[in-house]
């Protein structure tokens, strides 16, 4: 049987003398597997369809749970994202957190679009703040969802200094006061890349790698997974 989706490479693993085993993201079938055959070889006719962050429609050779990609048509390499060291780091990210949160086969269109929408956005604007953008939506895809308004522990309105508990997944205030503690600036560049009002003057240039931080430590919290490239982008901000 062969079957043809739209597909987002997340990660590549070399087998064999010149193969590479796929694990794709699909609009139409979730997360899969696939063997691309031949494609170390100079010159190798799929070679593109087989390289991290390839966004392309795939014909799949399907026999029993093993699928094979028979051809590729490229979508959109995002070879912005080859400009810099931090770009590549932050699609890579992106990457691991989107295999971490998907089950193989389960579709999860709005998930597919936003991290295709956030890898071209990141070949030109402010990768940081689309990656922290696409983590807060994920994580509300996925039921993880933390409240940036509200104090989880009296419902006060949270301003100015508030708290973070890893555990519990909730922001508070500095009256109930748990957890770790948030600046404001980290609270504010939260609301802003989560589509909320936002004060821009209290935002700090280490703003990005701080709120980058707190999600981190919540998706491995709420989740039990890790993305460890996630780790690594904010080692090098």
């Amino acid at each position: 049987m062969e079957i043809k989706v739209d597909a987002l490479v997340l990660r590549t693993a070399d087998y064999g003398e010149s193969d590479r085993m796929l694990t794709l993201f699909t609009l139409q079938r979730g997360k899969l597997s696939a063997a691309c055959k031949g494609v170390r070889k100079a010159g190798a006719k799929l070679r593109f369809a087989a390289q991290p962050f390839c966004f392309a429609e795939y014909v799949l050779a399907v026999r029993g749970e093993r699928a094979t990609v028979i051809s590729a048509a490229n979508t959109d390499g995002f070879y912005g994202l080859r400009s810099s060291v931090e770009k590549l780091y932050a699609a890579a990210s992106l990457a691991a957190v989107c295999d971490a949160l998907l089950f193989d086969g389960i579709v999860n269109e709005a998930l597919f679009l936003y991290a295709v929408d956030a890898l071209r956005s990141m070949c030109e604007g402010n990768e940081a703040e689309i990656l922290i953008s696409f983590l807060w939506r994920a994580l509300d895809l996925s039921g993880y969802r933390f409240d940036l308004c509200r104090c989880a522990g009296c419902g006060a309105p949270v301003e100015g200094r508030a708290y973070f508990d890893v555990a519990g997944g909730g922001f508070y205030c500095a009256e109930c006061a748990r957890g770790a503690g948030v600046s404001e600036g980290t609270l504010q560049l939260l609301r802003k890349c989560a589509g909320m009002s936002y004060r821009a003057e209290a935002i700090a240039p280490d703003s990005a790698r701080r709120a980058l931080k707190l999600l981190y430590a919540g998706f491995r919290a709420r989740t039990e997974a890790d993305a460890k490239a996630l780790g690594e982008y904010i080692d090098i901000l």
